[in-house]
């Protein structure tokens, strides 16, 4: 069998594990590990371990060895553990012990890895949060405020109620929810900022969209695959309401008129995201910034200023380009008097200058 099909069929099987419900987290580390090694080109002298907090993992004949390579597991940008793989005898290679197909391999199976533990923690979370609902009743400062958006799409008092159940906070930078994680609830974003992108390999990803409060994220998974399709992050310090989809879909299918409100918000949304991908397709690098930079004035910001709560990585995201590109653009701008730049915003001087710009 060949590196190529090796990697492939350790990768299935991992998912096939992961899709496991019914096993502890333990239980279903412990199997990924005695797994992995079937990916390597030299399975029978490979050994694994994963660390995790402090909980062990490793194959049965695993012995340090300098022969290794690791990869780390994050949730929400910290570092909880490390997945080392090695080889305990030695392996002559002219080009390398390990090759690069392997250690994309591991960096794969480390985000699955990193997916599902995220899962579970926002589920360990949500429980716990449903417990302290049930005990005491927290101060929400924009709780009415929720309750009446909704009133305005069609929703009953009791319909609100079902949907509103559990409310969680994100500190900045704190993931919402994981691309290719099993998807158990939509998010209501109830204040703050998020970002939703698609996941690369190689760190690289594809921001697409800024939420702003009274959004619903998710809605993809509510009746497609039950997974996950992106992942979300908070931009700022947020508060959301997690609805259990069941919940979501039993007051769909009683409420029409609720129904054809989503239908029509997600028809536009959907509209919105293709005229998107057709300007990365379409348009030159100062195009797609100039319309970056009009989208969050206009959609998200709704004025002629940008705050820092959008970085310059994000708005280089969502123009489809790189940081440096992106920076390079906006002292461009700057020096045409076209934006003005300062340490805490953008601000947009000449509208209509950007906007011819921005048809390229």
């Amino acid at each position: 069998m060949n590196a190529q099909n090796k990697e492939l069929i350790c990768l299935y099987k991992v998912d096939e594990v992961l899709n496991n419900n019914e096993n502890s987290i333990e239980a279903t580390l412990q199997e990924i590990i005695n797994l992995l090694p079937n990916g390597w080109r030299y399975s029978k002298d490979c050994e694994v371990k994963l660390e995790w907090k402090d909980n062990y993992f490793q194959t049965e004949g695993y012995k340090n060895s300098v022969l290794k390579m690791e990869s780390d597991i994050e949730l929400d940008g910290k570092k909880e553990g490390t997945i080392t793989v090695v080889y305990t005898k030695q392996i002559r290679e002219e080009k390398g012990v390990f090759v690069s197909g392997e250690h994309q391999l591991l960096k794969s199976i480390t985000n699955k890895i990193n997916s599902y533990l995220t899962y579970h923690a926002l589920q360990k979370t949500i429980s716990q949060l449903q417990v302290s609902n049930n005990t005491s009743i927290e101060r929400d400062d924009n709780k009415d405020e929720v309750r009446e958006w909704l009133k305005h799409q069609d929703l009953k008092e009791s319909e609100i109620d079902e949907l509103l159940k559990v409310k969680i906070e994100f500190k900045k930078g704190e993931t919402i929810f994981k691309q290719g994680a099993i998807a158990s609830y939509i998010i209501l974003l109830s204040s703050g900022l998020s970002k939703n992108y698609v996941e690369g390999n190689f760190d690289k990803g594809f921001n697409f969209k800024i939420i702003k409060p009274m959004s619903f994220i998710g809605l993809s998974s509510v009746y497609g695959k039950n997974i996950y399709a992106f992942s979300g992050s908070a931009l700022t310090k947020c508060t959301a309401y997690l609805i259990d989809i069941h919940s979501f879909k039993s007051v769909a299918s009683k409420n029409a008129a609720f129904t054809k409100r989503i239908l029509n918000w997600y028809c536009d949304t959907t509209q919105g995201h293709l005229a998107r991908m057709s300007s990365i397709a379409n348009k030159q690098a100062l195009g797609r910034l100039a319309e970056t930079i009009i989208y969050l004035s206009e959609d998200i910001f709704n004025g002629d200023i940008i705050t820092t709560n959008v970085s310059r990585k994000d708005i280089a995201e969502l123009a489809a380009m790189s940081t440096e590109s992106a920076v390079r653009f906006l002292s461009d701008l700057k020096k045409d008097k076209i934006i003005e730049i300062t340490s805490s915003s953008i601000k947009i001087i000449k509208k209509n200058v950007l906007k011819l710009l921005s048809n390229n």
